[in-house]
Formats: structure tokens, C-alpha cells, sequence
């Protein structure tokens, strides 16, 4: 398993992620089930856009029923964001293309524990519009994290935006993320004024030597040299 594999942004980017809105009398159970096989996809995906994933395989590592892997692979073929190949259990993703924009790093190995699972995944209930909520925010963060630091810089209003989250239920979204070890939270002082606070955030298993403090000096530096000049 591979440190991170390559997953399309750019329907995130268009706000794709809002077509996966939580429904009662099961709906919603369908649209977590989608985002769990999308992740996992992506990270069986090999050299040629292809992942061999069967039914049992994505039940192991997630805990998904037989039915619900069914219902999610049938919304992710509906939303054009996965083909199914002629060949039997093989799956591609959609508008994959390392060679151009629009794409970005999905932790992986980090998320498997020694037995080859999710937990996160494990502890779904898929009866948890939170659950669905905190899939969405995390594939955001991949689209939105800026590789040069490292770090996710967003407001509530910019996740809303992209996500379709309400502002209100983000917190929830963010502590699930969270106590789950998937992402990591920083304060730190805003711009809007001396005594304003903001949140950043950093995705787990991704570039982890990668952070404030190796990061923080370049970027000071390069302020200082730039108001010298």
C-alpha cells in the first residue's frame, strides 16, 4: 500500500461534492456507503487508472454489507464519477490525470491498521448525517490542502460553499474527522485582526516532517527577504 495515491479534484472543485446529501429512510446510508468505495478505489487504483476490488474485499477493509457496496458503487456509476470495466470486480476513476491539474494527495497506507481494515470506516453506523458530513469535509481538505504548507486554510463559509455542509453541522464533521485521528486542528492568529484566532487543519499520515515548523522559518524568511528588497 502505497503513502498517499492520486485522486480527481476537480468535481470537488466544482462542487460535486453537494450531489451527496443525507435523506431519510436510508438515503443517506447510500450516499456515505458511495464515498467509502470512492476512497477506497482510488487507493487500489494502479499505474493504468484500475482498481481490482471485489465485494469481500471492500467488506474486510470496511465493514460495508454486500447490499450497501451495491448501492454505493450504484451512485458513484450514476454521478459519472467511477466506470465499471468489462472485466469482472474491476473499477476506474473518473477525469484521473496526473499529468494535468486537477488532482490531489489521498493519504493511504496510514488509514489500514495490521489487519489489513479502516477503523474510521469500522465505526460507521451510516445512520449519522455527520458521518456523510465528515466523508465530504475530508475529500474537500484533499482538494483544498496547499501542498506548499502543508495545511488546509478554509472557513466555515468556504466549506459550506464547496461541501453543501451547513455552517452549523461542520463542527460536528470536524470532531469526527478528528477523534478519529484523520485530520489534525491548528490555531492560530488570524489577519483580520491582532486578536483573532483561525483554525488550520492537517490531514493525517500525509507529509507529517511536512508542517508549521519546517515550513514556518521558509515562509518568514521569504517575507523578510522580499520587504528588504
Amino acid at each position: 500500500m502505497r503513502t498517499w495515491v492520486a485522486v480527481p479534484t476537480a468535481w470537488i472543485e466544482d462542487r460535486g461534492l453537494k450531489q451527496f446529501s443525507w435523506t431519510n429512510g436510508g438515503g443517506g446510508s447510500d450516499e456515505v456507503a458511495a464515498l467509502v468505495c470512492y476512497i477506497l478505489i482510488a487507493h487500489h487504483t494502479d499505474s493504468f487508472g484500475m482498481a481490482r476490488l471485489t465485494y469481500d474485499k471492500i467488506n474486510l477493509i470496511s465493514g460495508l454489507s454486500r447490499a450497501k457496496i451495491s448501492r454505493g458503487l450504484d451512485v458513484l456509476v450514476e454521478r459519472e464519477l467511477i466506470a465499471k470495466e468489462v472485466q469482472q470486480s474491476v473499477l476506474s476513476l473518473s477525469r484521473l490525470d496526473t499529468s494535468v491539474r486537477g488532482w490531489g494527495m489521498l493519504p493511504a497506507k496510514g488509514l489500514y491498521t495490521t489487519t489489513g481494515k479502516i477503523s474510521f470506516f469500522q465505526r460507521l453506523h451510516l445512520r449519522s448525517r455527520a458521518e456523510l458530513d465528515a466523508l465530504k469535509l475530508y475529500l474537500l481538505f484533499v482538494s483544498r490542502r496547499d501542498i506548499n504548507r502543508n495545511v488546509v486554510d478554509l472557513s466555515y463559509d468556504k466549506i459550506s460553499d464547496y461541501s453543501g455542509i451547513s455552517r452549523k453541522k461542520i463542527p460536528d464533521a470536524l470532531t469526527l474527522l478528528s477523534v478519529n485521528g484523520l485530520i489534525r486542528s491548528e490555531r492560530q492568529r488570524s489577519d483580520i485582526n491582532d486578536y483573532a484566532i483561525s483554525n488550520s487543519y492537517r490531514l493525517s499520515f500525509l507529509e507529517s516532517y511536512r508542517h508549521g515548523g519546517t515550513t514556518g522559518r521558509a515562509e518568514i524568511d521569504a517575507v523578510r527577504a522580499q520587504n528588504e528588497f
